[in-house]
């Protein structure tokens, strides 16, 4: 077999074990960045800790599925490329996968090299796109851009939120927001009155921009949600 190497980061999201190990050795001995997550909240970490430039998603997993992921992902990272891999074979699940934002869809089960080749082709097809939004969050820089022109700067807490927010589906209960900004409060009152202080500040920062819309909502019994299309990078 022909091996081209590539510093391409990958995620590959698959609840069954053995497959996700046999498919991570095979692609990092292709030479692609390989790591591993069992769902959606481990994907989430997995972003948290670096961006990835494809997903390779399967559908069928406890939690939330397969079509929910994407369909957060595509919104929050627009230019990351979703490859499905799932045991689904019918013509109206591949309709409905596209349609929640894949730009491969591969039934199982598939030959590595096949698999392989078409995580090759999306680069490919992914390289000269230029995705601009209107708001896009740079962790690493901590601040967030508007419309390319505007900077706010940012706490490493206000952008660990937004990131939180962004990758949630719909609102996101306080309970996963004090785990994500690893807060250690076994006084959940306390945290709710110091995590309102924190998005009030971040009201301020971001209401200049956003046409008198609020840009994080408070969603009665269930948490916060974030009113912006924001891209994460």
């Amino acid at each position: 077999m022909s091996k081209s190497k590539s510093t391409a980061s990958l995620i590959l999201v698959e609840d069954n074990e053995t497959l996700s190990q046999e498919l991570e050795h095979y692609l990092t001995e292709e030479g692609f960045d390989v790591r591993c997550a069992d769902g959606g909240q481990a994907l989430n970490e997995a972003l948290r800790e670096r961006p990835a430039d494809i997903l390779i998603l399967d559908l069928n997993m406890a939690g939330e599925d397969g079509l929910s992921i994407a369909q957060r992902i595509r919104k929050s990272m627009p230019a990351v490329g979703i490859l499905m891999l799932t045991a689904r074979v019918m013509s109206s699940d591949k309709l409905a996968g596209y349609e929640s934002g894949a730009d491969v869809y591969m039934t199982k089960p598939a030959r590595p090299a096949e698999l392989c080749a078409a995580i090759r082709n999306l680069l490919k097809r992914l390289a000269p796109q230029l995705v601009r939004t209107k708001w896009v969050l740079d962790t690493k820089q901590l601040n967030i851009r508007f419309q390319q022109t505007t900077t706010i700067a940012l706490t490493s807490v206000e952008a660990d939120l937004l990131r939180a927010l962004a990758l949630g589906s719909g609102s996101v209960e306080v309970d996963a927001i004090q785990t994500v900004l690893q807060d250690q409060s076994t006084d959940i009152a306390k945290f709710k009155l110091r995590l309102e202080v924190l998005i009030s500040r971040l009201r301020v920062k971001l209401s200049p921009y956003t046409d008198e819309v609020n840009p994080i909502k408070s969603v009665r019994g269930k948490g916060y949600q974030l009113c912006l299309d924001l891209e994460i990078q």
